[in-house]
């Protein structure tokens, strides 16, 4: 378990300060010291504010940087840092490694080429703000780390870098090391796989830019995955207005992150839209929701917002907030957040190569399947203690080695129950787990049907994967193909495809503590929604 560095989270809030070029009264109206007194009286501990933007623009008095046109010797940064510490509020710096706009225009060297030599997103160039983004081969590489360097000589409680994702490069620098190491340019999961290792050598770089800090500060590198390497604490970001992150992002991301990190916080916003999204407030009820999904996860709370650029913070917005950590604060005399932590009666296994920042979407289904049979979860990784557990579920099997299979086999000879489900049956055969089926080959069907002894009705699959014999153990459920497979002949398409009835195969089979389920089962659930597939 990663332990906390300083405060452990509780109440937070995180102010994005994207200003747009032409703010001729930039913080005319900003008062540190009243800021600092806002967030103490909305209860907030810890703060994460602007060093530098998306746009280029820094905020603090740089060497290196560019500072907001108009505000002269004023230091934000500093002012802000000065007044919250007379608050005891802990104050992290921002900045965005994957954006520097700014400087991007001036600068063009250092601006990723796409694969056709693009180096602007047509479609996102006025309504978007990743219309290009950053090469961290290039010399923005030095320049980023010597902002860093800057911002750590502030008496700050952690730093806060944004947007470390890695997309193609083809700029002349990334191409000619991808040939020197022999990278296969055709293939862009290799050249992927090439960036991605850029940006954790970056990452390494990052933290040696904070020099004696590191390792006494908070450090999050946003886009990373959630290992020690580039964060001190878990930060789940969703927001639950945003189509891209639903009610199913943050829940079972943080049964996994909770068996990583001591420390740990929900950052939700207060926006109705998304992030820049001026104007925009979610209802109070909204935001006590985001509160509950977090102390239920044992987890601090985070509330996303965006200083306005004359006026700062919003004072409905403060009012909201200050709302609901008064809530949260009537549940820590209790110990919630500080020192308990969820209890644990199924877990799911995944592989640790394929975490980034979201999960397998599989687990969505799985998580809300155990949400809605009231069934407590955490998700763990081939390294976590999974052993903990009354049940596992395993959907997946490459790339699993040999000492996973045998922790599995010592888990069930000591009495856990597994479930293997879908391409997670390939781990079962191999760990001898399954002997009591046979592994009939795949399954051709587009979509077969299941159904249950006494049942007069044949529920979907939906995701067909595997035709499975059950030679000795209990039949949970049976297989049942159906009539048709979709063609098109050139007259017709066969777009319905009706149930047949029960073949020679099983859907689902056990035998004392081990399951098998023939489909995947778990993203059919998160597509579907078919409960008699959960129960």
């Amino acid at each position: 378990m990663i332990p906390t560095v300083g405060k452990r989270f509780r109440r937070a809030l995180h102010f994005d300060f994207h200003t747009s070029p032409g703010i001729k009264n930039i913080l005319a109206n900003f008062d540190a010291e009243k800021f600092a007194k806002q967030l103490s009286d909305a209860h907030i501990e810890y703060v994460n504010v602007a060093a530098r933007c998306n746009m280029g623009y820094s905020y603090y008095n740089t060497k290196v940087g560019k500072k907001y046109e108009g505000l002269g010797e004023r230091d934000p940064l500093d002012e802000i840092i000065k007044a919250c510490k007379e608050k005891d509020i802990g104050v992290t710096a921002y900045l965005n490694v994957g954006l520097c706009h700014d400087f991007a225009a001036d600068n063009y060297g250092w601006l990723r080429i796409g694969r056709n030599g693009e180096i602007y997103k047509e479609t996102t160039v006025i309504r978007g703000n990743f219309f290009r983004s950053m090469c961290y081969n290039s010399d923005y590489r030095a320049h980023l780390l010597e902002e860093i360097r800057e911002i750590a000589e502030y008496d700050i409680d952690g730093i806060f870098c944004d947007c470390c994702v890695f997309p193609e490069c083809f700029c002349p620098r990334c191409v000619a090391d991808m040939t020197a190491k022999g990278v296969n340019m055709e293939d862009k999961n290799a050249v992927l796989a090439y960036q991605n290792e850029v940006r954790y050598g970056l990452a390494e770089d990052i933290k040696r830019a904070i020099g004696e800090k590191n390792g006494k500060i908070k450090v999050f590198i946003n886009g990373t995955p959630l290992k020690e390497e580039f964060k001190t604490h878990a930060e789940i970001e969703c927001l639950t207005t945003d189509p891209q992150w639903g009610y199913d992002y943050f829940e079972p991301l943080a049964a996994y992150a909770r068996t990583k990190f001591d420390d740990r916080v929900y950052m939700s916003g207060r926006f109705q839209n998304s992030w820049g999204d001026f104007g925009g407030i979610k209802p109070l009820a909204s935001m006590q929701n985001d509160l509950y999904d977090a102390m239920m996860n044992c987890y601090g709370i985070s509330y996303g917002d965006h200083l306005h650029p004359v006026d700062g913070f919003e004072p409905e917005v403060m009012r909201r907030i200050a709302a609901v950590m008064e809530e949260k604060m009537a549940y820590e005399p209790y110990g919630n957040t500080d020192y308990s932590d969820n209890l644990t009666e199924v877990g799911i296994l995944v592989k640790e190569s394929r975490i980034s920042h979201q999960l397998p979407y599989y687990v969505a289904g799985a998580a809300r399947m155990l949400k809605e049979l009231k069934l407590t979860y955490s998700v763990y990784d081939e390294t976590g203690d999974f052993e903990k557990s009354r049940l596992l579920i395993i959907a997946e099997s490459e790339g699993f080695d040999d000492a996973l299979v045998a922790r599995l086999k010592a888990y069930a000879g000591g009495g856990g129950k597994i479930i293997f489900a879908g391409s997670g049956v390939e781990l079962g055969v191999r760990a001898g787990l399954l002997e009591f089926i046979e592994l009939a080959g795949r399954d051709t069907a587009d979509n077969a049907y299941f159904t249950t002894e006494g049942c007069d009705m044949r529920f979907a699959v939906y995701e067909p994967l595997w035709l499975i014999k059950n030679k000795s153990g209990v039949e949970l459920a049976k297989d049942v193909r159906n009539l048709l497979n979709f063609t098109w002949d050139g007259r017709q398409s066969c777009f319905y495809r009706p149930q047949g009835t029960a073949s020679e195969y099983s859907a689902a089979a056990a035998k004392d503590n081990v399951a098998c389920i023939s489909f995947d089962i778990f993203k059919s659930y998160a597509d579907n929604f078919l409960v008699e597939q959960r129960e």
